[in-house]
């Protein structure tokens, strides 16, 4: 059973499990959700708690806390004994060292860790910024976060556009705590590239991923009762949420972020190719481009990330739900240009198969069925054939090797 303690924020530790979520005050609306309950302390948590000026957060602990550990992280936690192996018995083997015997090299990120962290945090910053009420903004502070916000994205774009293998790794989008910020820096990647293989030039492609890291910003202003259910909305609150897009349009047109092209983008991010989404019911070429775009990249990546009421999609499932949604949802031009980017089993992927075997990718000319090798048999399962009909890919297994 899982207690817990309070920490200070001076005294936290990167990998220690909160106990309960953090939510910090935007100045206007509700309190935005920064951390879910369950999620590990990392560097950028620390500095969002800092600059809330959070004094402790709760910790969950094995066991409970006594008086003396309330207020402080104890210099030499317990770990549990280990008990010494029989000097012949094998050491299990590594994934790390089963890329090397098989010489497949690890799957390397669109983003490094640094330049993830620093963007997301922008992204919360800017978020929080722009909710807030001009009264409760300090300009200097606006203008620093705006700044830091569009270093990021001229980062990002960099590492996306110069991607030395012109491949967006879906795996690498997957491997970190998923909510508001981590969704809105996934959907830009996937959008940028979508918009590289239309022929977009810089310029547009740079407003390409603000237009997608910011398509979210109008849930700021739903209630968290809403944003945050578990269980099926009424009536009445769909159509609240529904007031995201046009809320989150409102909000950068009055805080002068970004141009008609970015606010219309946000706005009709919902809309459906066949006009049967909203606000407007927009139908085909009617859309932004900007939009069609977002549209895409946005439900892939909700399907595949994981939600306290749901397991996530297969990166095959997902792309195959989008597929069957063309001329209905979505643009068959943007997801053809979707597909060209997006490695959905990089070589160097463990994965599950659906009879439970686990396996590596070893390669993957066939994007969504490639060949597996399996562990301990090295049997070699190539999913293109028909003999393999049955199987499929259930899971990709993360590896922080």
């Amino acid at each position: 059973m899982k207690h817990s303690r309070s920490v200070l924020v001076n005294e936290l530790k990167e990998d220690m499990e909160l106990a309960d979520a953090i939510y910090v005050n935007t100045g206007s609306g509700p309190p935005m959700l920064v951390a879910r309950k369950g999620s590990f302390v990392n560097a950028r948590l620390i500095n969002i708690l800092t600059k809330h000026q959070f004094k402790s957060v709760k910790i969950a602990t094995s066991s409970p806390a006594s008086p003396h550990q309330e207020t402080s992280v104890p210099k030499s936690p317990l770990k549990p004994m280990l008990i010494p192996k029989p000097e012949l018995s094998p050491q299990p083997v590594q994934k790390a060292d089963i890329r090397e015997i098989l010489d497949i090299p690890a799957p390397q990120p669109t983003l490094s860790p640094n330049l993830r962290e620093e963007t997301i945090s922008s992204i919360s910053e800017l978020f929080s910024v722009m909710s807030s009420s001009d009264e409760n903004v300090n300009m200097t502070t606006a203008y620093q976060v705006v700044r830091g916000f569009e270093n990021s994205l001229n980062q990002v774009l960099t590492a996306v556009t110069q991607d030395s293998a012109g491949l967006i790794q879906i795996h690498d989008l997957k491997s970190y705590d998923e909510y508001t910020y981590h969704h809105s820096l996934s959907v830009s990647l996937l959008a940028i590239a979508t918009g590289q293989v239309l022929g977009l030039d810089d310029k547009t492609l740079k407003n390409l991923g603000r237009c997608a890291m910011l398509h979210d910003i109008g849930k700021q202003t739903i209630p968290l009762s809403i944003t945050q259910k578990t269980g099926r909305l009424t009536d009445a609150e769909v159509a609240i949420m529904k007031l995201h897009p046009t809320n989150g349009a409102k909000v950068l047109k009055r805080k002068s972020m970004g141009n008609k092209e970015l606010w219309g983008g946000v706005m009709c991010h919902h809309e459906k190719y066949d006009g049967t989404g909203y606000p407007m019911g927009l139908a085909g070429d009617k859309i932004p481009l900007f939009s069609r775009i977002i549209a895409v990249a946005d439900v892939y990546d909700a399907v595949t990330s994981y939600r306290s009421y749901r397991s996530p999609m297969s990166p095959s499932a997902a792309y195959y739900l989008i597929r069957n949604e063309v001329g209905t949802a979505f643009d068959y031009d943007i997801l053809k240009a979707f597909s060209k980017r997006l490695v959905l089993y990089p070589t160097g992927t463990f994965v599950q198969l659906s009879d439970s075997r686990i396996g590596v990718v070893v390669e993957n000319e066939n994007a969504m069925r490639p060949v597996v090798k399996i562990l301990n048999t090295n049997d070699l399962i190539d999913l293109s054939n028909k003999k393999n009909v049955d199987l499929s890919i259930l899971r990709v297994i993360e590896s922080k090797q």
